[in-house]
């Protein structure tokens, strides 16, 4: 990387962009359309990490977000497979659903600030994994299927604050 950085200025300006493997695309499509919104959720889950006490579900959120990052790699093409960050997911949900007690009522968000912006993130995720079924992008559909369950739990978590 050079000793400083500078974005290009201008290639977008015509309302193209490029996918990876240089391919130039209209910024309305759908493939854009979803690396934005998981760039948000991504930006979204880094507030949640930080209002989160328990370490061990701030880590599992910084790998979540990394997982974003692959996720959002293979909707502009690079095929990236996220069998690895979706099993990763399951075994995160696995540890944290032995500390949470299922809800006995539909869950309606506000318990504090945490709590709400858990939630926040996780309802983003289901309009992410929705898209991603409409690209028929089914790994990283999978893996934000996941990632819902786990903010689910981790709303939970934050909601006994």
């Amino acid at each position: 990387m050079p000793a400083h950085f500078k974005p290009s200025i201008g290639t977008g300006d015509l309302g193209f962009t490029d996918l990876l493997g240089g391919r130039r695309v209209p910024k309305t499509h759908r493939r854009v359309k979803l690396n934005a919104l998981l760039d948000e959720l991504s930006a979204m889950i880094g507030l949640l990490r930080t209002g989160l006490r328990a370490r061990r579900l701030r880590a599992g959120l910084a790998s979540a977000q990394a997982g974003l990052v692959k996720a959002s790699g293979a909707i502009a093409g690079s095929g990236a497979c996220l069998s690895a960050e979706t099993k990763a997911l399951e075994r995160l949900i696995e540890e944290l659903s032995e500390a949470v007690k299922p809800p006995k009522k539909f869950v309606l968000p506000g318990a504090n600030e945490t709590e709400a912006l858990a939630h926040l993130a996780r309802s983003r995720t289901r309009t992410c994994e929705i898209l991603a079924w409409e690209l028929k992008e089914k790994n990283a559909a999978v893996y934000l299927n996941r990632l819902s369950d786990y903010l689910f739990l981790a709303a939970l978590t934050a909601a006994k604050k």
